[in-house]
């Protein structure tokens, strides 16, 4: 009996800039050789891809704060929420950008910090939330008129023109300046400083909105240690599983469910290896179980600053004439 299991994988962190290259990645070249390219379906990276895959509209943002609050363990069913990431900003020379990567701290530091700001700012009706040490929420009394930029699209980059916008935006930059003096004489960035960690002088708020869920997937299992997809499976009724190591792993815990979706971490930048041990985890064994026929097909969804996919069977294995590109050009 031919398996109709159809594998994807959202694999964040593949943008042109970055540099990767095929030689970390026999088996994602194969892949990505034989494979024949999507529609496009989101231009927004990964959190508008999550979104627009289980039916969630756009509003003034795509709203991964409710649904990412909700896979964090906090009711994001209830209310207007936004996430609002502990960052560092870095002076350049006539301005200020995100750093690079997120500040190293502690879950009893990040909730140092949210309890000093919810004592501020209480009376405007804000309230944070720190579920983990890098991922705070901010629950706010009413909506607000405003656009944001996803943290993934800022980071490294020049704040100002990625700065909220909309009616509300100039309100905004007023808040954030008054959090930013808040969380500079806050003993607990002396002490992170004082470790050789970058200090938390910032929050970003960005994917704001309120939970309308689309059509249930009860015949879709996610896999996946990532707050927004766990929260959007677990409002549309899907089958939702932490991480699986491997693919051989996922494999053995499928079961009956057709359709899967794969949501590995963002590809790290401090970490050299990190593409080499996703080609030996994931690319290898599915490119194996998709010549066996255990598997019909495999998507993988590169995801940069837009996402782009890609699928191949067991047949594209036979089509020896497609041509290998640079890695580069499949990126967004």
């Amino acid at each position: 009996m031919k398996s109709t299991l159809h594998c994807e994988l959202m694999l964040s962190g593949f943008a042109r800039r970055r540099g990767l290259r095929f030689d970390e990645a026999p088996a994602l070249r194969s892949l990505l050789r034989h494979a024949l390219p999507e529609k496009a379906f989101a231009e927004d990276g990964t959190a508008a891809w999550l979104c627009r895959r289980f039916g969630v509209t756009r509003q003034q943002d795509w709203p991964a704060g409710p649904y990412a609050a909700l896979g964090d363990g906090l009711p994001g069913n209830d209310g207007y929420w936004l996430c609002a990431d502990p960052v560092s900003l870095v002076l350049q020379r006539d301005s200020f950008s995100l750093a690079e990567s997120t500040p190293v701290l502690q879950l009893g530091q990040a909730r140092q910090l949210t309890e000093a700001l919810n004592d501020h700012f209480a009376a405007d009706g804000m309230r944070f939330h720190a579920a983990a040490a890098p991922r705070w929420y901010l629950r706010l009394a009413r909506r607000p008129d405003l656009l944001t930029t996803p943290l993934a699209h800022a980071m490294g980059r020049d704040i100002q023109p990625r700065m909220p916008q909309g009616a509300d935006g100039l309100k905004w930059h007023g808040l954030l300046n008054e959090l930013q003096m808040l969380l500079h004489a806050h003993p607990v960035n002396d002490d992170l400083e004082q470790q050789g960690n970058l200090p938390v002088n910032s929050v970003w708020p960005w994917g704001g909105g309120v939970m309308n869920p689309g059509a249930p997937q009860p015949d879709q299992a996610v896999w996946t240690d990532d707050s927004l997809a766990r929260g959007l499976s677990l409002a549309h009724g899907s089958r939702t599983a932490p991480l699986p190591g491997s693919a051989g792993e996922w494999l053995q815990q499928a079961g009956l469910s057709p359709r899967h979706l794969v949501v590995l971490p963002p590809l790290a930048t401090d970490q050299p290896q990190a593409l080499q041990q996703l080609d030996e985890g994931w690319f290898a064994p599915l490119a194996s179980l998709l010549r066996q026929g255990n598997i019909a097909r495999v998507t993988l969804h590169l995801a940069g600053e837009t996402v782009k996919s890609f699928t191949v069977t067991r047949h594209d294995f036979l089509k020896f004439w497609r041509r290998a590109r640079p890695l580069e050009s499949y990126l967004g």
